[in-house]
């Protein structure tokens, strides 16, 4: 019964977070606030793929490496969809090496 309160409490805490966007949307963002946002999906992206690579200590080399390669290929080609493919291929043949 515990688990059906705590889904019920985080139902009801998204369902106001929504509201919330609503009701405010006519109200003006401060100009720090928008440059400080900016930098939001950057360090979310950051947190994933430290904690991602943190999760296991055997495989952190491995990981670690996929990781520069998949860089370096989004580097040099700019496109989004090669970085993942290159970087779960590069973790892969690192796993079988």
């Amino acid at each position: 019964m515990t688990a059906l309160w705590a889904i019920l409490g985080m139902a009801g805490a998204l369902s106001l977070l929504r509201l919330s966007g609503f009701l405010l949307a006519d109200i003006a963002v401060p100009e720090s606030w928008t440059h400080a946002l900016t930098f939001v999906p950057i360090a979310t992206l950051t947190a994933l793929i430290v904690s991602s690579i943190a999760a296991r200590p055997d495989q952190s080399a491995i990981r670690v490496l996929a990781a520069i390669g998949a860089a370096i290929v989004v580097w040099r080609t700019r496109r989004m969809w090669l970085c993942i493919v290159a970087g779960m291929g590069f973790y892969w043949l690192l796993r079988i090496i």
